[in-house]
C-alpha cells in the first residue's frame, strides 16, 4: 500500500538536534506568528506509523535575500492537487496535542476520509499544544496558546491567498481545499479571522469550499458575534458544526473551566441567527463507538462520520447525504446510525 503524505505549516519552535521531537511545545524563536513548513511521511497502515520528517528550508542567497520554505511548500502541494486531481484539507488539531501527535491525527484522517472515491491531500495547522494532559493547568496554558496562534493562522491564510492569486491560468487546478478544525482549534480558527479582519478588513475571500468544526470547544454564541465566527461563512462556500450533548470533554471545559455553553455540545445558542450556510450534525448516535469514554474525538474511528465528512467535502447538499435523519426542533441533521 502506497505511504501517507502529510503537509504541515507550524508555529512551533523547531529543535533540529531533537529526534524525537523535531518541533516542540513552545512558539518560533523568531515570533509567536513566525512560520515553518514541512511534510511527514507514514506508512500506510491501519494506525498509521510516522517513518520520516522534512522541513523546508530557509536559505539566504545574494544580498541576504531569503528564499522561504513555503514557496517549495506551495509549489509541491500544487502539483499533487493537479497531478493527481485531489483536494486538499486543512487540518487544525485540539487541545493537549503534541507535534508527533498531531500529524498521526492528520494521517488517520488522510487514510479513513475519501472525497469522491480519491484520498485527500492532507495539511495540518500545528500550534504549540503542550501535549501534557495536567489538569485545569495545561488547559489554560493551551488555551493561551491557542489564541496567540491566531495571527499565525491568518498570516499562512494570507500567504496562501496570494499564493494561488499570482498563478497563471495554466498553473491553475480545478481541486478544492477545504478545512476541519476539531475541539481547541476552533479557538485558533476564531482568533486567526479575527486577526486577519484586524490586519485587512477586507481582505477576507472564499478560499475554502467546506468548512467543518467537528466538536468545537467554542462559545455557542460564536456566530453571533462579529468579534467570535460570525463571518467565517464569507470564507467558505458552506460551514458544517458537528456536536454531541454527550461530549464529556465539553461538559467539562463548561463547568469546571468557567467558559459560556460548547457549540460543541448542542449547537448555536440561537439557531434563529445562525448564517444560512451554517448547517448543524448531531453526532450523539455514533460518538461513543468511535470514543467510548470521552466522546469528543469522533471526527476520526466512526466509519459513519467519515462517510459522512467525505460527502460533505464533496459538496453534496445536507439533504442528499445518506444515513442522516432532519431534527425538525434542532434544526439539525442526526447521522442516524454507524455502519
Amino acid at each position: 500500500m502506497a505511504d501517507i503524505r502529510v503537509f504541515f505549516v507550524t508555529n512551533r519552535n523547531h529543535q533540529p538536534a531533537n529526534k524525537k521531537a523535531l518541533f516542540g511545545p513552545r512558539f518560533n524563536a523568531d515570533g509567536v506568528a513566525a512560520l515553518r513548513f514541512g511534510r511527514a511521511q507514514f506508512s500506510d497502515e491501519k494506525e498509521p506509523s510516522l517513518k520520516s520528517v522534512f522541513v523546508y528550508p530557509e536559505t539566504k542567497g545574494v544580498d541576504d535575500f531569503t528564499k522561504i520554505g513555503s514557496a517549495a511548500f506551495f509549489s509541491e502541494l500544487r502539483e499533487a492537487m493537479k497531478g493527481e486531481r485531489t483536494d486538499t484539507l486543512v487540518f487544525i488539531h485540539g487541545f493537549n496535542v503534541d507535534f508527533e501527535s498531531a500529524l498521526k491525527a492528520g494521517a488517520r484522517l488522510a487514510s479513513q476520509v475519501r472525497v469522491e472515491g480519491r484520498a485527500l491531500n492532507l495539511v495540518i495547522f500545528t500550534w504549540p499544544s503542550d501535549g501534557n494532559a495536567v489538569p485545569l493547568m495545561s488547559y489554560y496554558s493551551d488555551r493561551e496558546d491557542a489564541r496567540a496562534s491566531g495571527p499565525a493562522l491568518a498570516r499562512a491564510y494570507l500567504k496562501l491567498r496570494d499564493y494561488v492569486a499570482e498563478l497563471s491560468a495554466e498553473d491553475q487546478c480545478d481541486r478544492r481545499l477545504h478545512l476541519v478544525a476539531h475541539s481547541m482549534g476552533n479557538y485558533v480558527l476564531r482568533h486567526g479571522l479575527q486577526a486577519l479582519i484586524a490586519k485587512e478588513p477586507d481582505g477576507l475571500v472564499r478560499l475554502f469550499d467546506q468548512i467543518v468544526m467537528a466538536a468545537p470547544d467554542e462559545d455557542d454564541d460564536a456566530f453571533e458575534s462579529d468579534k467570535k465566527l460570525k463571518c467565517l461563512p464569507r470564507i467558505a462556500r458552506r460551514v458544517t458544526v458537528y456536536f454531541n450533548p454527550n461530549d464529556r470533554a465539553l461538559v467539562i471545559s463548561d463547568k469546571t473551566k468557567a467558559n459560556p455553553d460548547r457549540l460543541g455540545s448542542d449547537g448555536p445558542r440561537l439557531i434563529d441567527l445562525i448564517p444560512k450556510k451554517v448547517v448543524l450534525v448531531d453526532c450523539r448516535n455514533i460518538a461513543v463507538a468511535a470514543d467510548r469514554f470521552v466522546q469528543h474525538s469522533y471526527y476520526v474511528g466512526s466509519p459513519a462520520v467519515s462517510a459522512d465528512l467525505g460527502a460533505v467535502l464533496a459538496g453534496m447538499e445536507a439533504e442528499a447525504i445518506a444515513n442522516r435523519e432532519f431534527v425538525a426542533p434542532q434544526r439539525a441533521w442526526r447521522i442516524a446510525a454507524e455502519l
